[in-house]
């Protein structure tokens, strides 16, 4: 398995820390310190990745930012580096693992969107828009590559446990709270939720599908 973080604090230490536990259970691991929205650090994540293990043919895009303001609130600048991270990264990401998948003969891609793109995202319009142009980007990749039997899919999640919205709601109590009055499944999904269903469209189980964009987010987008 391997994976790409930012070189900050936070990540350097869960990659250490997921390397070490994966590296126990005999699994072989590659990390690297990048950028997703620099050009120049993406080939060289890609680089090492064909150095080390040849190429790849699965690939999750799951960096995202937000920083909610309202709507006449938000800086050009502001605007600019969300759309970056969540979009323009996800094209670069994209971009380079193509090549890789052609000589591999096959691949299989699942981009972590957003259900926000349904709902405006709560006055984040940075974050829905940038999110919801992965839907386009995913359309692109499948008609252009679905041919050549790399396929594309997003995950689309909606108030997921994950470290950012702890930061935005640390009370444990309030969180499920949230989760029982925001969700039908009367909870907050978790990362694990996200996950289980990137692997599934990256498997075989998943050969037939892609193009497409699965909501997990406890039934919240279409039916609260």
């Amino acid at each position: 398995m391997a994976w790409s973080y930012l070189n900050c604090e936070a990540d350097v230490k869960a990659s250490a820390e997921l390397s070490a536990e994966l590296s126990a259970s005999g699994v072989r691991t590659f990390a690297f310190a990048a950028d997703c929205t620099s050009e120049t650090d993406t080939k060289a994540l890609y680089k090492a990745l064909d150095e080390q293990w040849g190429g790849i043919d699965a690939l999750v895009y799951s960096a995202g930012f937000t920083n909610p303001k309202n709507f006449c609130e938000i800086s050009y600048d502001e605007w600019k580096k969300v759309v970056d991270i969540n979009l323009n990264g996800a094209f670069l990401a994209i971009r380079e693992a193509i090549p890789m998948m052609q000589n591999a003969g096959k691949g299989s891609i699942a981009i972590i969107g957003s259900a926000a793109i349904v709902a405006g995202g709560g006055g984040r319009a940075d974050y829905a828009a940038s999110k919801a142009g992965l839907e386009g980007l995913n359309r692109a990749v499948t008609k252009y590559f679905a041919p050549q039997n790399i396929r594309c899919n997003i995950v689309h999640p909606s108030l997921i446990e994950t470290d950012l919205l702890k930061q935005r709601h640390p009370d444990p109590a309030k969180r499920a709270e949230l989760g029982e009055k925001e969700v039908p499944l009367r909870r907050l999904g978790q990362p694990e939720d996200i996950a289980s269903a990137a692997l599934f469209l990256l498997s075989d189980a998943a050969s037939y599908i892609t193009g497409q964009s699965l909501y997990v987010d406890g039934g919240r987008t279409f039916c609260k």
